[in-house]
């Protein structure tokens, strides 16, 4: 949990829209903006991002360029607009049309070369620009993405520069910050500090940098035939709050991520409106995006102080209700969309106390499973009786939850290198051990390693940090992102055969989600994107998302529609993403008749 911000409360922000929608591939709408994107000299550029805004909303509709370099948004409400177009290594190009009903509005745009880009780079570019020529680069580069990285993304630490007092008194800051949140990797932190410091002044310090920036590709084909709407969630109790930088103009760098957070977990509901949760706000405790309307409304579980409590994590029931996780009263709580009332469900003992709640699951009974400090818990809603299971690893830090076909429950250990199953049918809570093997360490790194408070094997720069998961409903698979290691990682729930797919390294794949089709979705925090994994073909795609510094967190999976779509918490930038796949698709605004 994060330090509240005081730019923090309770709103209820209104807006008109009409949501973005799309029918077929390659067919332009009746109304909106279409036009083409081209080079200086003329020649198509693909996997340009196009953004449209109407001056009275607080939404972003985007859209990508084909082969063609051609761009159809879809229909839009009648306003005026602005529009830009944006590519790493390119000036942010602009123009402003007014969109009418039933008239088509064509926007072409040339880009120009930027001769310093840097400040569009996402966190996984500027991570692959590091040094990695000598064994002490590659060591280096690890070791500052553990320290780093587990809070910001690459990008916004180093698109700064000091030197090496600066960096020191940085270091100083953060340790600080994480011994008195208790973390687990405090200790080895301080152990790294004079090395981080002289390594972050030799790379982004004031004489000249050995980076050589390396841009990614832009994406191609089925990754750039998306619409991507972005859904501006101000602070609590400030709707006027405006965040600058916001993401949406790459040339402006990465957002001032302690004015960023204020949602954690996003997910779509029964009722059709979107729920999220807030670990941030000190006058909200979980809030509600209506994507027809554009309201975002605020809902307060008072503590005894008047505060209101934090969550972290949410889910939707399939009758409707919103659970979530009171990280400030360590809970499972509900919330009734109908009443809009709480329900506390309280633990007793002292020990509850000092165990947080941290991710919510939901099994096939109903019940409401959390990881907790040592281990799990499972709450029956019938009865108020929490069960609890408990896992032999110390200090492993126990983050993402999800429950497989079967109904166990599985956490991730994302500070022990461990993923964890406990059986409800025999109160067996079994820890597998996914720690990296192969690698070789300094006999000093590995010391550091084993006085730290964290049970890792190995230095904890090295380790794969298992974050959150995902269980295909309907299959033998759990899904972890491996955030430090950069994989995307299968576990069978009945032979306990760990499979690993490699993916960039410096993405940081945070979690998993599983749709209806077996697809597994993957947010790449570091990354501005979301990857889709095809089990069949063992294939990644990567779809790229328009707002830089996104920081996701959390993704929910959207099987209602068709296709599938998905939902995304934007944690770094006060948004929350609809992304939808334009082939055979019928999307928001066609199934509200817009």
């Amino acid at each position: 949990m994060r330090p509240f911000h005081k730019n923090c409360g309770i709103v209820c922000l209104v807006v008109a829209f009409l949501s973005a929608g799309y029918s077929m591939v390659g067919s332009e709408s009746a109304t909106g903006i279409s036009g083409r994107v081209t080079a200086p000299d003329g020649s198509a550029m693909e996997g340009v991002a196009v953004s449209a805004r109407s001056s009275i909303q607080t939404l972003t509709t985007s859209v990508y360029t084909n082969k063609n370099g051609e761009y159809h948004f879809p229909i839009l409400a009648s306003g005026k607009y602005k529009i830009w177009a944006q590519a790493v290594g390119f000036e942010t190009a602009r123009a402003e049309s007014q969109i009418t009903a039933n008239k088509k509005t064509r926007q072409d745009f040339r880009l120009r070369p930027l001769k310093d880009f840097s400040q569009q780079l996402s966190g996984t570019e500027w991570a692959n620009s590091l040094p990695i020529a000598t064994p002490e680069d590659r060591r280096m580069k690890k070791m500052f993405e553990w320290a780093c990285t587990n809070c910001h993304t690459s990008g916004f630490v180093l698109s700064k520069r000091f030197d090496e007092d600066g960096w020191d008194r940085i270091l100083d800051a953060m340790i600080k910050q994480r011994v008195n949140a208790g973390s687990a990797n405090g200790d080895a932190i301080i152990a790294y500090k004079d090395e981080l410091a002289k390594y972050l002044t030799r790379i982004r310090g004031p004489e000249p940098s050995p980076m050589q920036f390396k841009p990614l590709p832009r994406v191609t084909g089925e990754a750039a035939d998306i619409v991507v709407t972005e859904y501006d969630i101000p602070p609590g109790n400030e709707p006027d709050f405006k965040l600058f930088p916001n993401g949406s103009d790459w040339t402006e760098g990465v957002p001032n991520e302690s004015q960023a957070y204020v949602l954690h977990d996003a997910y779509p509901c029964k009722d059709g409106n979107v729920y999220f949760s807030d670990n941030m706000t000190p006058e909200r405790t979980i809030g509600k995006l209506d994507p027809k309307t554009g309201n975002v409304t605020s809902y307060k579980l008072a503590t005894p102080s008047g505060a209101a409590a934090s969550s972290h994590g949410l889910l939707c029931a399939p009758n409707g209700d919103v659970w979530f996780s009171n990280l400030t009263e360590n809970r499972i709580d509900r919330f009734d969309p109908k009443t809009s009332q709480f329900q506390r469900f309280p633990r007793e003992g002292s020990a509850a106390l000092h165990q947080t709640m941290i991710s919510v699951a939901m099994d096939s009974k109903g019940n409401v499973w959390s990881s907790q400090a040592d281990g799990a818990l499972k709450l029956n809603p019938q009865t108020g009786q929490y069960t609890k299971y408990t896992t032999a690893i110390k200090h492993g830090e126990p983050y993402g939850v999800t429950v497989d076909s079967e109904d166990n429950g599985w956490v991730a250990q994302w500070y022990a290198d461990y993923v964890s199953v406990a059986d409800p049918k025999t109160g067996k809570f079994t820890d597998i051990d996914v720690a990296p093997t192969g690698e070789s360490y300094s006999a000093r790194d590995l010391e550091i390693g084993q006085k730290s408070k964290t049970p890792l094997k190995v230095p904890p720069f090295y380790q794969n940090g298992p974050r959150r998961l995902g269980a295909d409903p309907n299959g033998d698979s759990v899904w972890v992102g491996e955030f430090y290691g950069g994989h995307l990682m299968k576990i069978n729930i009945h032979t306990k055969q760990v499979t690993r797919y490699d993916m960039n390294p410096d993405s940081h794949p945070y979690t998993a989600a599983v749709d209806k089709n077996h697809m597994v979705w993957v947010p790449l925090m570091n990354g501005d994107r979301l990857a889709k994994f095809d089990p069949f073909t063992e294939k990644f795609t990567e779809y790229p998302l328009p707002s830089l510094g996104t920081h996701i967190r959390f993704i929910a999976v959207d099987n209602t529609t068709n296709p599938v779509s998905i939902w995304l918490s934007y944690s770094g930038v006060n948004k929350i993403a609809h992304m939808e796949f334009r082939s055979g698709a019928t999307t928001a605004a066609e199934k509200n008749g817009n």
